[in-house]
């Protein structure tokens, strides 16, 4: 409660002097080009992540002066955003609102949230990201690979010991999330690095490598160590945020005044509606494929049916599954152009591979998109695998999850008019700001309403069970939104959780408990596919209404990428 009121009193000193002085047009654009010039030298790594190469070789120096710098000049930066003039141009106004939100965002990571007091999941997200883009990243010689290698090793150690020295607290869950994300770290470096590290290097430079490798597997052991013997028995910070805590975030992370009240009743709307649709869907599918047979007796019973049928068309092996989505990516662009519905830039600058073997993800996958420091980078889009000689149960499992027709919503949704043509258009065209600071509500909600884009004009051939897989995730979506806020704002314990995942959102029960984990880890995050769809659904209906038979789908797609991943309610006047 202490630290609640603290904030609130530091935001009441920044209103309280905004008679100071008061600051003119002039001064926006200087102020982005610092503040990002700052960023990129507090936050190395993910300057690196969006394409800035002289950043490689630096890691993050979180000292108790550099800290100390950082938050006082995020609230002084707050204090002169909010000290504007009025006379803004719509792209200023814009501009000035990505700062302001950034800004926000800092002041709760550093002053209240207090990550290396209290996160151990914090050190553990950016040591198990320290050498990703190294890997996967083609632009160095292998001389410069090696360097890169040895000051970021060299960087991961210091931070470990850092976290020896401030490591105090925790929320118990999220802290053991942690240990488990540094042990698959020390995992990786042990069993998989030294050999990766091999091909840039000989001789000396090897064991020098080797040396360094060994020391920051060594440095994570002693951080887990101190996590598991001295953070973990006394760990008292609740893994549920308080109801305040979390309605606070919410507009911070949003960017809106939305409630938690109105997230959930919107969420719960849409839950009652989306299963509405889709028993409609099914029970077309059922009469069409079993005209004799009587539909099954309860909604989920026939909604069950349907997607067992949807999941049993799929691909069996690893080779099979990188063609289809090779294929399937190169029929998305070509449907996009052919149908007119955004201008993709040619030539694509997009490569689609299996997730490396030795990446601890590799049964996620993950898209690795360009950033503003290089837009014309190869965007990387590395596929969940399995390997092929694993347990038969769980292949069919992996294979079933990723199904045909839930593939063909991720080509969608990930790649074009999605993820790959959004970073690809954005970062080209808009400040880059824009991108680094980028709203995620837009980013989830462009990716899921491009779903929607594509199976409107036609997309998948009008298969029911393509429609239906997007129904189905667009059902979890509401779900993610709707537990999020009954979780942190109502007091829903993980029982509660599981029942109406599993009733309402139709998810197995070990996807609920998954949904379990996710609503502790990233209860914001995970409310961005619901609120981002649904405000493209809203923008796409004003601009029609707007524009009648002016209504151009491209130039609403091509406008809204170029604009830049904002917060959505600013693009209605980009637009005009």
């Amino acid at each position: 409660m202490f630290r609640t009121v603290k904030i609130y009193f530091l935001l009441f000193l920044f209103f309280a002097t905004l008679g100071q002085r008061v600051y003119a047009v002039s001064d926006m654009e200087k102020l982005g080009e610092t503040y990002i010039e700052n960023w990129i030298d507090f936050y190395p790594s993910e300057a690196f992540t969006y394409g800035n190469t002289g950043a490689a070789w630096e890691f993050e120096n979180f000292s108790e002066a550099r800290v100390k710098n950082w938050l006082n000049y995020n609230t002084e930066l707050y204090q002169q955003l909010v000290s504007f003039d009025s006379d803004l141009s719509i792209d200023q106004a814009i501009n000035l609102r990505v700062l302001r939100r950034q800004a926000l965002m800092e002041l709760e990571r550093w002053q209240y949230d207090r990550v290396l007091e209290n996160q151990a999941i914090y050190y553990a997200e950016l040591i198990s990201q320290a050498l990703t883009y190294v890997l996967v990243r083609d632009q160095f010689t292998p001389e410069k690979k090696k360097d890169i290698l040895l000051a970021r090793l060299k960087g991961v150690q210091s931070l470990s010991e850092l976290g020896l020295d401030l490591l105090k607290n925790g929320s118990q869950q999220r802290t053991r999330r942690a240990v488990k994300i540094l042990r698959q770290s020390v995992d990786f470096y042990e069993t998989n690095l030294p050999d990766l590290a091999a091909e840039w290097t000989k001789g000396k430079e090897t064991d020098e490598v080797n040396q360094q490798i060994r020391l920051s597997g060594e440095a994570i052991k002693k951080l887990i160590k101190h996590v598991n013997e001295q953070v973990l028995p006394v760990a008292s910070i609740p893994d549920k945020f308080e109801s305040a805590d979390y309605a606070r975030k919410l507009k911070i992370y949003t960017d809106s005044d939305l409630s938690p009240e109105q997230l959930r009743q919107s969420a719960l709307k849409d839950i009652n509606e989306v299963r509405k649709i889709m028993h409609s869907m099914a029970s077309s599918w059922w009469q069409g494929k079993y005209p004799q047979k009587q539909l099954p007796g309860g909604d989920n019973e026939l909604l069950q049916a349907a997607m067992i049928a949807m999941e049993n068309d799929r691909e069996n092996n690893r080779e099979d599954f990188l063609d289809f989505f090779i294929k399937l990516t190169n029929e998305a662009e070509a449907f996009v152009i052919k149908h007119e519905l955004a201008t993709v830039p040619l030539p694509r600058t997009l490569k689609v591979a299996l997730s490396p073997d030795h990446f601890s993800g590799a049964a996620y996958g993950g898209v690795y998109p360009t950033g503003p420091f290089d837009p014309d980078a190869i965007t990387l889009f590395y596929l969940p695998s399995i390997p092929d000689d694993s347990p038969e149960d769980q292949k069919i499992g992996f294979y079933r999850s990723f199904n045909t027709h839930f593939n063909t919503m991720i080509v969608a949704h990930e790649m074009l008019p999605g993820h790959y043509l959004q970073y690809k258009v954005g970062v080209s065209t808009a400040p880059a700001a824009r991108s680094l600071f980028a709203n995620g509500v837009y980013v989830e909600g462009w990716g899921t309403f491009s779903e929607e884009l594509m199976l409107n004009a036609g997309w998948g051939a009008g298969e029911k069970m393509t429609r239906l897989a997007h129904l189905r995730k667009r059902l979890e979506n509401a779900t993610r939104a709707y537990v999020s806020v009954m979780v942190h704002y109502e007091g829903w314990d993980k029982q509660q959780l599981i029942d109406f995942s599993t009733r309402r959102g139709l998810l197995a029960p070990q996807f609920a408990i998954n949904l379990w984990n996710r609503v502790m880890n990233s209860p914001l995050q995970i409310t961005n596919y619901f609120l981002g769809f649904h405000a493209f659904r809203e923008l796409w209906a004003e601009q029609k209404a707007r524009l009648g038979d002016d209504f151009v789908t491209r130039d609403f797609v091509d406008g809204i990428l170029q604009a830049g991943p904002i917060s959505i309610d600013a693009l209605g006047e980009t637009l005009k």
